[in-house]
């Protein structure tokens, strides 16, 4: 994927729908009962991830993203120098180490964003994704207060952006099977 490259709404879905599973990962299940090959990617077609916040659960997720083969991570900003230390050490390539998120979001490099900081800055670093043109992965709770949620829709459509918010195992495909089964009774 190029700087002027927009991740295809599918690209971005199937990327989210494997982070999906990456939370049931971290929930103990199997990784039989979730995953899927992947299928080997040109390095002209990886999606070029910058991670907002990588304490425990940002870490948790960047390692469960760096196991796609289709993912390189550009960047991680976090506030604590110790934690980008500890998510650049995981990483094979060597990412760039930023403090302030808009910096991370000013970058070329960058075609789509994590947001994995506390709660209370989610609604302030989607809103700034969107306008920097970048979708994003964002860790739940989504935003702090329903104000705060339509903020962050209007600024998705808005900017036409693509997300996903991460409620782990609602975006895998037992959990989709299972409300088809529900729903046909």
């Amino acid at each position: 994927m190029h700087a002027n490259d927009h991740l295809s709404r599918r690209e971005f879905l199937e990327l989210s729908a494997r982070l999906g599973a990456a939370g049931v990962a971290a929930t103990g299940l199997p990784r039989a009962a979730w995953s899927e090959e992947t299928p080997s990617t040109s390095p002209n077609e990886r999606i070029r991830l910058g991670f907002i916040g990588v304490g425990a659960r940002g870490l948790q997720v960047l390692e469960e993203f760096l196991k796609q083969p289709d993912v390189e991570v550009t960047a991680i900003c976090d506030v604590w120098g110790d934690h980008i230390r500890q998510a650049v050490e995981k990483c094979p390539n060597k990412p760039s180490e930023i403090k302030d998120y808009r910096d991370l979001l000013s970058r070329k490099d960058v075609d789509a964003v994590v947001i994995c900081t506390p709660p209370h800055w989610h609604c302030l670093q989607a809103i700034h994704a969107c306008e920097s043109g970048k979708d994003f992965y964002i860790e739940k709770p989504m935003t702090m207060s329903v104000g705060e949620s339509l903020a962050v829709r209007n600024a998705v459509r808005h900017h036409n952006r693509i997300t996903q918010i991460g409620t782990q195992i609602h975006a895998g495909d037992n959990y989709r099977r299972v409300v088809e089964i529900v729903r046909s009774g």
